[in-house]
């Protein structure tokens, strides 16, 4: 008679130990769920908040041939603070990848900012010389540079005439 009480007690023990095993099993779950839901957010976040606009005209002569340089001027119209220098920006010229050590950028509209913050305005330099390696400029024609800063794309294209 007393073996069937011990039988019960070994399974609610063994139904508490598998029980207890589970509970921590998806508390981490639920951990890692709520982790990945907060870093989502705060990229969504930065997304959002992250605007850029180039306010180059494209008729004032962005290229300058005797240099062999692409200048841009972008305006930080968001509320998300950047790098001051432009390397928060991927640049992408004329379907090619633009590396950082192929761009410089100059804050214009203040004065040793630490951040590209709203309203002012970035100088970005593309030497075209690093895109492919050769010299002599820019092909007459039209041209593209697309420029995204987390996510916020903006496109300005130009034409070189007679360079």
């Amino acid at each position: 008679m007393a073996s069937v009480p011990i039988s019960h007690l070994i399974l609610f023990i063994a139904s508490l130990v598998i029980a207890a095993g589970v509970v921590g099993t998806i508390t981490t779950g639920v951990d890692r769920v709520s982790a990945a839901v907060d870093d989502a957010g705060l990229d969504a976040t930065e997304q959002l908040r992250t605007d850029v606009t180039i306010i180059s005209d494209a008729s004032a002569g962005v290229y300058n041939a005797s240099e062999e340089n692409v200048t841009l001027l972008i305006k930080n119209t968001g509320t998300y603070r950047l790098a001051p220098d432009g390397s928060d920006l991927d640049i992408v010229f004329d379907g090619r990848y633009v590396r950082p050590s192929a761009t410089t950028g100059e804050l214009v509209s203040v004065d040793d900012g630490a951040a590209w913050s709203r309203g002012d305005v970035l100088r970005l330099t593309i030497d075209v010389t690093a895109l492919d390696g050769t010299s002599g400029g820019l092909e007459n024609g039209d041209h593209r540079v697309y420029v995204t800063a987390n996510g916020d794309e903006e496109l300005f294209q130009f034409r070189v005439e007679g360079a």
